[in-house]
């Protein structure tokens, strides 16, 4: 499993210094707003995976008159590993057990996350960016696979960065149609493990939305090339010459949702939604356990807004067996514990208390 069993942060958020030492299974951060619930979660991604879900940029993660910040952690996957991560913007320093490192590919090896945060629920109506950064966070973090499509995901986009670049200043077709091999080469790529990705990801989302709330989600790929990259790119040419822009490729996949049949970025309620985002979330979750013979980390930030009882009860009991979850929220009340939890309160001093071992 992908387990965090401590975890230190100095310097970082709002954070002078913090120790933190989650359960195995179900723990609970709670307390009123702006104490620091999410920034927990979002170094515990950080750590794990090197990137945070709220910024791209260093800088805002460090604590308001610092310099840098430091996250520290005891990671379990086969075993026990203590993980460091030391930022001074724009420079970043990875240690393990001690151990300074010289890239992250051993970093990255040792954890998976799942993260939900509250502007997930855009997974369902909003743009197709959403849904498609949804796949690559599932295809990033699939063992031996991942490497390959990482490197396919950024010779696609230098491929694809270039060629719109000639479009925009009106070059010749003979210069765009220059990276017309390349695109096309990695572009088959991706579009192939990601038809394969959703696939297999299909009856898990709709196991997953079954057990919250008995409804039925379906999930199906649309690429964004009709058939193959090289045919779609000659019949788009004058389309892409008049229009200065790429007009076929995976920068246009999308995912196409359905709740009980009707189109869920229409139609569906705002707890139907989050129910959708949650659903997608832990199916990607089923599925990393599946690849990597292990569940990932959740990271799951507000996640009880706007969802009923029943639907609260069955996702808390309906979280993947084994793994371990952080789950942030302002209040309990109304949430059913389940046995063995793990709650953490911040008092009124900003101080972390545990409530339950």
């Amino acid at each position: 499993m992908s387990q965090i069993n401590q975890l230190i942060l100095r310097g970082f958020r709002c954070f002078r210094e913090l120790r933190y030492e989650p359960a195995p299974g179900l723990n609970f951060i709670t307390g009123a707003n702006a104490r620091g619930k999410t920034s927990i979660l979002e170094a515990a991604c950080f750590l794990m995976r090197l990137r945070s879900p709220r910024t791209s940029a260093l800088g805002e993660m460090v604590r308001f008159g610092e310099a840098s910040f430091l996250i520290e952690g005891l990671v379990k996957s086969e075993e026990e590993t203590r993980l460091g991560v030391t930022c001074t913007p724009p420079a970043r320093a990875l240690k393990l057990d001690g151990v300074p490192q010289s890239s992250s590919t051993e970093f990255l090896k040792l954890g998976t996350i799942v993260w939900f945060g509250s502007d997930d629920l855009f997974l369902v109506n909003g743009p197709a960016e959403r849904r498609r950064k949804l796949l690559d966070s599932a295809g990033l973090q699939t063992g031996v696979r991942s490497r390959s499509y990482a490197r396919d995901l950024r010779d696609y986009d230098r491929a694809l960065r270039a060629r719109n670049l000639l479009l925009r200043e009106g070059r010749s077709r003979r210069e765009i149609e220059a990276y017309d091999h390349p695109l096309a080469e990695t572009g088959d790529r991706i579009l192939g493990f990601r038809h394969d990705l959703v696939t297999t990801l299909a009856p898990l989302v709709s196991d997953a939305c079954r057990k919250i709330s008995g409804e039925t989600l379906e999930i199906s790929y649309e690429p964004g090339s009709a058939g193959a990259m090289m045919e779609s790119l000659l019949l788009s040419r004058d389309e892409e010459i008049r229009l200065r822009q790429t007009r076929v490729g995976p920068q246009r996949d999308d995912l196409k949702l359905l709740l009980n049949s009707i189109p869920a970025g229409s139609f569906a309620s705002e707890g139907q939604r989050r129910t959708i985002a949650l659903a997608l979330k832990l199916a990607v979750a089923a599925l990393l356990n599946l690849e990597n013979g292990r569940p990932p980390l959740l990271l799951l930030d507000d996640i009880f807004g706007e969802l009923d009882p029943s639907r609260r009860d069955a996702l808390l009991t309906g979280m993947p067996a084994g793994a371990q979850a952080l789950l942030s929220t302002a209040e309990l009340t109304g949430i059913s514990i389940p046995t063995g939890s793990r709650i953490h309160r911040f008092s009124t001093n900003g101080t972390l208390e545990m409530l339950s071992p």
